[in-house]
């Protein structure tokens, strides 16, 4: 599917243009911004010192810490953007790349915030505060509503940017990761072609230079090349390369919803017990599909202005 001519193509879209930071750069500067010439050498400090990898090895070093299944003990702050919230809820949580998550979130002085149970198929939230057991599918719909685009999200959503997928780690006819050489950081563009042979990026890795760890992912959506996710990660949790991060901010702009994670404990590829990501409703508490409570909110705002998106049931303000 990728000839010769779209490899060149590829990697000539992946080059820096280094040439713009050259005398012409300057020469800008000058004129634009008065900048009167450089700085002096003295003020610019030591100058970072930037290592080298081929492109295998910034593949391997990219896939090394991520795994089929994850537990993390940490941190969650959870917030629409542009309304940023410092609250946080303490969590536990099991998740699998194939969607299945469990998680219970608590507060101090509070208790238990909430309890998330998914299989992959369906899942189940049960809400103290609501006396409520929520219950749906994973999957998304087909067709968003672009209006209250929020009531797509589902709980591998939360997840997705704890265990990315791995890239490949060769070429084929349908998929190429091409690399893209920065002063200070490598991309890694991940192409692939769909069953027309149209050819979409995927997903795009930037590993930084000073430290050749994962610092950023974007994730796209197939589809429409969308961005589904845009994460940042650091404080890595050791030496290794294999090292999880310890901070991980996730932005998912189509539902304006932002992910904080800061991470005090993890093990990559746990042992899961039987039924853990399985949970029941229980007695005394109200049972409701997830298009239940969505009508529900509906019918609460209708007639109103200015609808704002509803505060999520297991969102650390509650």
């Amino acid at each position: 599917m990728f000839s010769s001519s779209s490899r060149n193509l590829l990697d000539l879209a992946s080059r820096p243009a280094l040439m713009l930071f050259g005398s012409a750069g300057a020469a800008l500067c000058l004129v634009v911004a008065g900048c009167g010439g450089p700085p002096p050498i003295s003020s610019l400090g030591p100058r970072p010192v930037y290592l080298e990898a081929d492109k295998a090895a910034l593949i391997e070093r990219a896939n090394a810490w991520t795994g089929a299944a994850i537990y993390v003990k940490g941190q969650l702050r959870m917030y629409w953007a542009g309304n940023e919230d410092e609250r946080h809820v303490d969590v536990r949580l099991y998740a699998t790349r194939s969607g299945a998550i469990r998680m219970q979130g608590n507060r101090t002085l509070v208790g238990q915030i909430f309890t998330l149970a998914a299989d992959g198929a369906e899942f189940l939230l049960r809400v103290p505060s609501h006396a409520t057991t929520y219950l749906g599918v994973s999957a998304a719909p087909a067709a968003p509503d672009p209006e209250r685009p929020y009531f797509s999200l589902r709980p591998h959503h939360l997840t997705e940017a704890l265990l990315p997928e791995p890239l490949p780690t060769g070429d084929s006819s349908r998929t190429q990761v091409a690399l893209g050489t920065y002063p200070d950081k490598y991309v890694l563009s991940w192409w692939q072609a769909s069953a027309t042979g149209e050819i979409s990026l995927r997903r795009r890795v930037t590993i930084s230079r000073i430290d050749l760890r994962v610092s950023r992912i974007e994730a796209f959506t197939m589809m429409d090349g969308r961005v589904a996710f845009d994460a940042t990660y650091g404080s890595y949790l050791g030496p290794g390369i294999d090292a999880y991060p310890g901070t991980i901010e996730v932005r998912r702009p189509w539902e304006e919803l932002v992910f904080r994670f800061k991470i005090e404990e993890t093990r990559t590829n746990p042992t899961l017990q039987a039924g853990i990501f399985s949970l029941e409703p229980i007695d005394g508490y109200r049972t409701m599909t997830i298009e239940e409570a969505m009508a529900e909110f509906k019918s609460q705002r209708e007639g109103g202005e200015g609808e704002s998106p509803p505060e999520s049931p297991f969102a650390p303000g509650r």
